[in-house]
């Protein structure tokens, strides 16, 4: 390669962002995090990426995704990798296939397929959307929806649609590193899940307030 000539998609970045560091307020009292990061190129990245809540003193459901993007399409990538299931019940392994982009109309959008020891299946889908009010005040609705191919009473967890997550935050971007916000959580399980939930005598319907910040550097 001759010097100076380097093509720019041989240069590797990396990029640390914690979309949702948060205090928790409602039925139970804590915190909630939602952080990845990535290193690599144009095309190729290792992202890390972790979300879970801390509740009444215990980590309630976690998990930890080490994961390869390669990108196929402008604004989307195949990712290939693993995912930790820790906190509440035994821990879990998974192999992970999924698809990470942008899709129409600027929603962020996450699916992955899973599949794990014992012949376990999982799935998952989550979309979020930045609401400009202005072009400081940002709101944005995010849902994930989580499904099992078979149950797993050790986790709380039905078969078929399992949990589902709608959430809603308001944030006010004093730079694009970093933004104060609140927001709101709706926490719902699904047939299964939710019967799993009233037997172990827990909610199988929470919501919650929520307050943090965002940045990234």
């Amino acid at each position: 390669m001759l010097p100076g000539m380097d093509m720019e998609d041989v240069a590797t970045y990396h990029f640390v962002w914690f979309d949702n560091l948060e205090a928790v307020e409602g039925g139970e009292h804590g915190g909630a995090w939602d952080a990845q990061a990535w290193f690599g190129g144009d095309v190729d990245k290792l992202w890390l990426k972790s979300e879970g809540d801390y509740l009444d003193g215990r980590t309630q459901q976690a998990k930890l995704e080490a994961l390869w993007a390669h990108a196929v399409l402008p604004y989307w990538d195949t990712q290939l990798g693993l995912r930790h299931d820790f906190g509440f019940g035994p821990a879990r392994e998974w192999a992970a296939l999924g698809i990470q982009g942008i899709s129409p109309y600027w929603v962020d959008t996450e699916i992955t397929a899973y599949v794990g020891e014992e012949g376990r299946t999982a799935a998952r889908l989550k979309a979020e959307y930045d609401l400009y009010i202005t072009q400081h005040l940002i709101l944005k609705p995010e849902v994930e929806l989580n499904a099992y191919g078979r149950a797993d009473p050790a986790r709380l967890l039905g078969a078929g649609l399992a949990e589902g997550e709608f959430e809603l935050r308001l944030r006010y971007e004093f730079t694009r590193r970093f933004a104060p916000y609140a927001g709101f959580v709706y926490d719902r399980k699904f047939a299964g899940s939710a019967i799993l939930a009233r037997v172990a005598g827990q909610e199988f319907l929470q919501h919650r307030a929520v307050a943090g910040i965002t940045f990234f550097f």
